[in-house]
This record gives structure tokens, sequence and C-alpha cells, in this order.
């Protein structure tokens, strides 16, 4: 029943050859096309993260710069509230005064913003006034413009 011959040993591999042919199935170890895949996919996910920071560092000078203006603006306006109401300075005028040149963040000359401040008369006692602050940046013109009305002597 049982054929005592012995067959030959079968050599143990860890992967199939598929016959008449060099080529292995279920080798181990990436091809190179598998590594171009790993590469285009991390280049995709790389090119989103770099465009990502690109918008956030874009955003945050723009944040910048509106709050910069904004204190321009701010601080004129508190100025001029905080003078007597007939100050020279909170006379009414029809067209609007402004700073001689263009001024930075700190009030000093040079830098990119321009600040307008139009003193209206709002009764016998009272001004409105109207400071806009307004720069050029990327080829658009943007501006803030803050409005109240006052008593003078900060009122």
């Amino acid at each position: 029943m049982f054929n005592n011959q012995s067959n030959p040993p079968v050599q143990q591999t860890d992967h199939a050859v598929c016959p008449n042919s060099a080529v292995y199935l279920n080798s181990k170890g990436f091809s190179l096309i598998e590594l171009l895949i790993a590469l285009a996919v991390l280049a995709f996910g790389m090119l989103a993260a770099a465009s990502m920071q690109y918008s956030a560092i874009r955003n945050n000078t723009k944040g910048n710069i509106y709050t910069q203006a904004n204190m321009l603006a701010k601080t004129k306006l508190e100025y001029l509230k905080n003078l007597d109401i007939d100050s020279d300075e909170l006379i009414a005028n029809a067209t609007p005064y402004s700073d001689p040149t263009l001024i930075d963040d700190s009030e000093q000359p040079g830098g990119i913003y321009s600040r307008q401040w139009l003193i209206e008369d709002l009764g016998d006692q009272a001004r409105t006034i109207t400071v806009t602050v307004q720069w050029t940046r990327l080829g658009e013109t943007r501006s803030v413009q803050l409005v109240s009305n006052t008593r003078g002597g900060g009122v």
C-alpha cells in the first residue's frame, strides 16, 4: 500500500515561481512602481501642506495690516476727541485734514498708510469726527474708517 520509496526532498521557498518565468509572486520588498507611487502621494501631500502654509502667512499679514490701520485711526480719533471743543484742531472744515506724508504703524514717516480726518459741526458745541486710514498693497487700495461724535474733553 505504501510505497517506501523515498521521494526526493522538496526545496522550501518563501515565494512561488511562475513556470517558465523569472517573475516572483508574493515577493518581499517594494517594486520601482510602488516606490514611485508612494513618492507621488508624498509629494502631493507636501504640496497641500505648503499651500496651507502660504495661505496662513498671507492671511496673517493681511490681518496685521488691518489691525495697524485700525489702531492708527483709533489713535487719531481719541486724540481729537480729547481736545477742547473750541480747539483750532476741531474747527469744522469741508476738506479733510491729513498727515503730510505716508506713515507707518507707529505714526513715523515712511510707511504705507495715509491718514485723513474730517471735522463737521454737529450742533452748537459738538462735532462729528471721521478718520480714514488708507493703504495700497499688491495693487489693491484698502481703507478703514472710524466715525465718532464729540463734545470735546473726551466726551
